[in-house]
């Protein structure tokens, strides 16, 4: 019982909800990659892919590791069910999980190509530099999440060798990702003042964090509909229709809603929705 008790603390600490969405992405990727070059499926695009996708999922459990062992103490008020703060797991024993995923993601990435292998390498690198440096500075560590959100498409393209043909959802999820960290930043805000984080909700208030994301989740939808306008391939009308529907009128009213009531049960309820428009998002590339 004490095993499965510890091997569910270290399911929780790597977000496994986040590492499906990260695997789908690399998937989504590569998927999108492959129908805007033309050409068929090969036994090898579906081996460098799963190999992208877990190597992802790695690397990420690795950064969540991190990040829950550098909000510690902020997490005891914000998070006390984490592994670490309710005392499911010990400090020492997320560092571990970190090094091991971390590695597991880099080796995993090799395997694909040099190119995936330095993609992994950077990105357990920055996420090292978030963890310790950007988490606590107004917006540098929201951009630095999203952009790493983003790295999930590039990595799909890479897998079946045309990564620039994935770089139109990857910039969807940028602007989506960045959306989500803004509003988890104002849902966090009163354990992080006491934390001493420099969130851009603590620092310059909550209203101005809502208004930005606002205005960034504006951006993203306007793309979101881009490919299509441009008639690319794979963004057709049935990608366009799963698109409004499932991503942008959701973050639009999840929008809504938090600029009218900028306070932190809103925030969070409007973070929570935007992850579920991801979903919905990758799912519309794939129709498309």
């Amino acid at each position: 019982m004490r095993l499965f008790q510890k091997a569910g603390a270290f399911l929780a600490l790597s977000r496994p909800a986040n590492a499906l969405i990260a695997m789908f992405g690399v998937i989504s990727g590569s998927v999108l990659a492959l129908k805007a070059v033309g050409r068929a499926v090969v036994p090898d695009d579906l081996l460098r892919t799963a190999a992208g996708a877990v190597a992802t999922a790695a690397v990420l459990a690795a950064g969540n590791a991190l990040n829950d062992l550098r909000d510690l103490e902020i997490d005891r008020i914000n998070r006390p069910e984490r592994p670490l703060p309710s005392g499911r797991l010990r400090p020492v024993e997320a560092g571990l999980f970190a090094a091991v995923m971390g590695l597991i993601g880099i080796a995993l990435a090799a395997l694909v190509d040099l190119a995936a292998g330095g993609l992994a390498v950077g990105a357990v690198l920055l996420l090292i530099l978030y963890a310790w440096r950007l988490k606590g500075t107004p917006l540098w560590g929201n951009l630095l999440v999203a952009l790493l959100s983003a790295g999930a498409y590039l990595a799909g393209g890479i897998a079946v060798r045309a990564p620039g043909k994935a770089g139109a959802p990857a910039l969807f999820i940028f602007f989506f990702s960045l959306v989500r960290e803004l509003l988890k930043d104002v849902e966090d805000v009163a354990g992080d003042r006491i934390g001493g984080a420099r969130t851009a909700a603590v620092v310059w208030g909550e209203r101005r964090a809502v208004s930005i994301a606002a205005a960034v989740g504006a951006l993203g939808i306007l793309f979101t509909i881009v490919p299509f306008l441009l008639q690319w391939r794979g963004f057709g009308v049935r990608y366009l229709i799963a698109v409004v529907l499932g991503v942008d009128l959701i973050v639009a009213v999840a929008l809504f809603q938090t600029v009218r009531r900028p306070e932190p049960a809103v925030a969070g309820s409007a973070q929570r929705w935007l992850k579920r428009s991801m979903i919905l998002g990758l799912i519309a590339i794939l129709v498309g």
